[in-house]
């Protein structure tokens, strides 16, 4: 279901029933993924999205609108791995990045514990694994957030990718946030701040604030949900 505001969220449209453009007969679930979506450069609305096959294994793919939201359609699954929650980004030469939880982290400690991770250059049509996927962001399989932010600097324009999860391969805690100079090939290890180390459901969400500043949305130790403000130039 889908409802829309044109003001700000004063007043909403009636609930608009999407399930027959987004999600096939067969499959057991469709339903959008926590966090936010996206709009591409070119306009289109993108959302990242969870569902089940018909045969209730689980996957991750995106929906999109390029008409404003009057119409819908749903990519293929992103990765034969059993993947659930995830958020979609958009890099620089316009493919949309999927960064997935995954079912074969829960409690595994080895090495190739990490989040999966996908990129599209047709809306989900086809996938490619990423080099990242599974060795550049440990999960302790929970849902993580991302975003791009674009952002000016002494007049030039730059980009980073920003990223948020519980920082651990088997517990939900050390809560962190990482960036990326290169379109997510790599994550600096110097540059990253940790917002809050016990143990917590550990969901999040970021969002970019202003030019300077990020938001991110997040379940602690100390308190159900977290809104903080971070500086850009604290990651940078």
């Amino acid at each position: 279901m889908i409802v829309k505001s044109t003001d700000n969220g004063k007043t909403w449209s009636k609930p608009q029933n999407i399930t027959q453009m987004g999600k096939q007969k067969e499959w057991w679930l469709w339903a959008p993924a926590p966090g936010q979506g996206i709009t591409l450069k070119d306009g289109t609305l993108v959302f990242p999205t969870q569902g089940r096959d018909k045969k209730g294994n689980p996957f991750s793919t995106i929906t999109y609108s390029k008409d404003g939201g009057k119409t819908w359609k749903t990519g293929n699954p992103a990765s034969t791995e059993p993947t659930t929650e995830n958020m979609a980004v958009e890099l620089n030469d316009g493919a949309v990045m999927l960064n997935m939880r995954s079912n074969t982290n829960r409690n595994n400690s080895s090495q190739d514990n990490g989040r999966v991770i996908a990129t599209t250059k047709d809306l989900g049509k086809t996938w490619d694994l990423h080099p990242t996927s599974k060795g550049a962001l440990p999960e302790p399989t929970c849902m993580a957030s991302i975003i791009r932010h674009d952002f000016t600097e002494n007049g030039k324009q730059r980009s980073v990718l920003i990223f948020s999860n519980p920082n651990s391969k088997t517990v939900r805690n050390n809560m962190t946030m990482k960036i990326s100079y290169d379109d997510g090939k790599s994550w600096s290890q110097s540059k990253k701040i940790q917002l809050d180390q016990e143990v917590s459901r550990g969901y999040s969400c970021l969002t970019s604030i202003d030019n300077d500043t990020i938001g991110i949305l997040y379940e602690s130790s100390q308190a159900d949900l977290v809104f903080q403000i971070i500086n850009l130039k604290e990651l940078l």
